[in-house]
């Protein structure tokens, strides 16, 4: 009798390990989006904050490749880059989005970060600049300092490895995905993940599933709000028929901010990109706000923290020549 009650038992604390969580936001609402207008001919992919300042990557001319924008009155305050191949110029630039006080963008081209300081009077001014050991997929680093970052193989392996700029041997791995499926877009493991200074968060694209970790990959807390993996049909990227979970984030100083999709991107582009959802977790992982966002989907978004206030470039450059803005109230 006393074995079958402890077999019971231990059942019973499985099947709750494996039941997923409700998941309840202290605040949820919808909001409508706004733009902010750009100045100059412009086709912005990236953006990034470094307080009092907005700065994105523009991707339609070869010079101008950076525009700077106060974020008090939103008005264009300095802009530079000249793609070439010039040491002076880009060969293919990348505006890395971090939590450091310096603005990193890297040439991928000449394996190469560059770190900026934006001075009031002079505008940009190159600190220093680093070749990076290791290249793989640099381009989809998440920094946690100057030094230190986060790269996923995705294509090349199952890992991802935090490494140091200066060394190209990884200082530790966290093997995420099934090493079997050579096809990172088949694996249903298959995710993003970000970082600041003392986090490091992993989003999975095909289940409602994030894991909050340290920066030693120590997990500190898992949401798991669903058991359903979406059924891939379709490996080759692109296709955009199999349904999608988490698609983008930004890791900030205070929150967590992971757009959820909910459809296939098909489905969701012949909704003009609209009606995605916004989460907020703060860094352990509790829920705090859920936001329905009403206009379009932002790709590479970046928040001021300080007004509470999203800022993203469009699809495909749309709508022409501003951002998509939104503004997270109910946030402190």
């Amino acid at each position: 009798m006393n074995k079958l009650y402890i077999i019971v038992i231990l059942c019973l604390l499985i099947m709750a390990g494996c039941c997923p969580e409700t998941i309840k936001f202290p605040h949820e609402t919808s909001l409508d989006q706004q733009l902010m207008p750009l100045q100059g001919i412009t086709n912005p992919i990236r953006v990034d904050i470094k307080y009092p300042y907005l700065i994105l990557q523009n991707m339609k001319l070869q010079d101008s490749l950076f525009h700077i924008y106060n974020l008090s009155d939103q008005k264009l305050v300095y802009a530079f880059g000249t793609k070439g191949q010039s040491p002076k110029e880009y060969a293919a630039p990348w505006l890395f989005q971090t939590q450091t006080s310096n603005v990193l963008i890297g040439d991928i081209g000449k394996r190469q970060i560059n770190y900026y300081n934006i001075d009031k009077d002079k505008g940009f001014l190159l600190q220093n600049s680093k070749n990076a050991k290791y290249i793989n997929g640099i381009n989809d680093a998440a920094f946690i300092n100057d030094s230190l970052f986060i790269i996923d193989d995705k294509y090349a392996s199952p890992n991802i490895q935090l490494l140091n700029i200066d060394n190209e041997i990884p200082l530790k791995t966290w093997c995420y995905r099934n090493s079997n499926i050579l096809d990172y877009m088949a694996d249903p493991n298959m995710g993003n993940v970000y970082a600041n200074d003392n986090r490091i968060v992993f989003c999975y694209g095909y289940k409602k599933q994030i894991d909050f970790m340290d920066i030693n990959f120590n997990l500190i807390k898992r949401l798991n709000f669903d058991n359903s993996v979406s059924q891939i049909k379709n490996t080759s990227e692109g296709q955009g028929d199999e349904k999608i979970c988490y698609i983008y984030a930004y890791l900030g100083k205070k929150y967590l901010y992971a757009l959820f999709l909910g459809t296939s991107w098909n489905e969701n582009r012949a909704n003009s990109t609209c009606g995605t959802i916004l989460e907020v977790f703060d860094l352990d992982g509790n829920p705090k706000a859920k936001y329905h966002l009403k206009g379009r989907r932002p790709v590479y978004f970046a928040v001021d923290e300080r007004n509470s206030v999203l800022y993203g470039a469009g699809e495909n450059g749309e709508p022409e020549d501003h951002l998509i803005v939104y503004h997270l109230n109910g946030l402190s």
